[in-house]
Order: C-alpha cells, then sequence, then structure tokens
C-alpha cells in the first residue's frame, strides 16, 4: 500500500484504473488550515458516481481515485476559526470539500455555483492543488461551510 507522498496519514479504497477494482492506498490528507475541519470517517453511501468515475466513464479520471461523497463521521480536528464544530460531533460531509470563497455565489454560501469551480470531494484539484480523494478511506478535511452537522 504504497503512495509516491512518502509518509502517509489515510487509507483509503481506491482504483487504479479504468477496472474499477479497488484495493488498499496509503496516502496523505491535506494540512488543517484554519477554516478546515478533518473527520474521522465512520460511514459512507454508495452512488452510480463512484462507480462511473472509478471506470472512468467520463473520461477524467484521476487514479488512484479514491470514490465516495456521502460521507458521515465524528470530528477528529479543527482549525483555529473553526467556531461552530468541535471535536467528538457526529457531521457530514457531502459533494463538495472546498470553494474559493472569493467570488458573489460563495459570499452567498452558493458553493455549488462558484465561480471557480467548487473542489468536488473527489477526483478534484483542491486550492492547494493536490487532488482530492473521497469517503472510502479513514478521514477527510473539509473547510467548515460546507460540512452539515
Amino acid at each position: 500500500m504504497a503512495s509516491e507522498e512518502g509518509t502517509e496519514n489515510c487509507v483509503g479504497w481506491a482504483a487504479r484504473d479504468p477496472s474499477g477494482l479497488l484495493s488498499p492506498y496509503r496516502f496523505n490528507r491535506r494540512v488543517v488550515k484554519a477554516d478546515d475541519v478533518s473527520v474521522k470517517i465512520t460511514h459512507c453511501g454508495v452512488c452510480y458516481a463512484d462507480v462511473a468515475w472509478t471506470r472512468n466513464k467520463f473520461g477524467d479520471s484521476k487514479y488512484p481515485l479514491v470514490p465516495g461523497h456521502e460521507i458521515v463521521g465524528i470530528v477528529k480536528e479543527v482549525g483555529e476559526n473553526v467556531e461552530r464544530f468541535k471535536v467528538g460531533d457526529h457531521v457530514g460531509v457531502g459533494t463538495y470539500v472546498n470553494s474559493c470563497r472569493e467570488c458573489q455565489f460563495c459570499d452567498d454560501r452558493l458553493e455549488v455555483h462558484c465561480e471557480k469551480r467548487p473542489v468536488s470531494t473527489f477526483n478534484a484539484v483542491d486550492m492547494d492543488g493536490t487532488i482530492t480523494r473521497g469517503g472510502y478511506s479513514s478521514s477527510i478535511v473539509v473547510h467548515q461551510r460546507l460540512i452539515r452537522d
């Protein structure tokens, strides 16, 4: 279960190619920033999108791909600006984990319409340039505005 990134802090189930076969994969989650929440994942739903992207049905899959965007878990760490959540809270994570937070849509809390494109929970490029990996894993880091209680 190797990764290109060195010492890994998360384990997930990843597709390595369009066969869609999932196998264990160790990787690094991004560092928790001031407005982020780190969640220990306890459950993740299964959706057709998971199957479609693991099998590269849309032609844009970034392998290794860890699917999953219907996530439930327990807060394990919060950034210094997070007031709404605390360690131990039970929370949910949906389709998005980040957005630019600078455009009018983000200002209106309509991140789904973000002018720079909202950052999907998996198979997307996050604001720091990392590839997002989804809920078929042990933990996830999400901007606090996209956490549901």
